[in-house]
């Protein structure tokens, strides 16, 4: 079974109605839909927005469903001069946390550069960066040409400023930022739960010009590009 898991049920409404013998299941309290999707067995489920949500919701959802793998998707904001425009699509290569650190006058230190002592036989040690599962990623990259791939940037501070979003580009060589997919990188290495992350892109960062936004675009290409996959033989090569 695989877990297609979205922050908002927006993100996941063209997929919900696709799924046959469907039935609801309930988690935390939650509801989600499981049933078939594209000839695979699917739970599809909401985690709500942020880090924070995304964390505890797939904790809980792993810990009760023990899928096969995780698919994130929803919509993301383009970094400028990194490829993707509204309405492409892109697949994470691995996740990183923007904005975890410190700010100081000289600039922006990531938390992972503070040298905070750690003890992993007491907590799991820190990482600002986490690898998606490297099969499933490039067995994507092969069943989706059209996507543009590299890291993603997680954030809880959105790049609403050009300054802001030039700097985390240069800080991340990220292509794509978002609010949840470093946390749900973090969440499925901690169960050894394969993930991959696709979204489309609804908006360039840097603005909230209304103009450049399209998030229903972004949602659609990024549900989408899932249906292809399913249809594809995502996880039967």
């Amino acid at each position: 079974m695989v877990l297609v898991l979205a922050a908002t049920p927006a993100e996941t409404a063209l997929l919900r109605r696709q799924v046959i013998s469907s039935a609801t299941v309930q988690c935390g309290g939650r509801e989600l839909l499981r049933g078939n999707l594209c000839g695979t067995a699917v739970v599809v489920g909401h985690a709500g927005i942020g880090a924070m949500l995304m964390a505890m919701q797939l904790t809980r959802m792993l810990t009760e469903l023990r899928p096969a793998a995780v698919i994130l998707c929803g919509c993301g904001g383009s970094y400028p001069d990194r490829g993707p425009g509204i309405g492409d699509l892109a697949l994470a290569s691995s996740e990183i946390y923007g904005d975890c650190g410190v700010t100081t006058d000289s600039g922006f230190i990531p938390l992972e550069q503070l040298k905070i002592p750690q003890q992993s036989h007491l907590a799991p040690l820190f990482q600002q960066s986490y690898k998606l599962d490297t099969p499933l990623y490039h067995q994507a990259v092969q069943l989706l040409p059209q996507a543009y791939c590299g890291p993603f940037v997680t954030v809880n501070n959105c790049s609403g400023t050009p300054e802001l979003s030039r700097q985390l580009q240069r800080l991340t060589t990220g292509i794509c930022e978002n609010m949840e997919g470093a946390a749900a990188a973090q969440v499925c290495a901690e169960f050894a739960c394969p993930l991959l992350e696709v979204r489309g892109i609804s908006n360039p960062t840097g603005t909230r010009a209304d103009e450049q936004w399209d998030i229903p675009l972004g949602m659609r290409v990024a549900q989408e590009a899932v249906l292809t996959l399913l249809q594809r033989g995502l996880l039967n090569p």
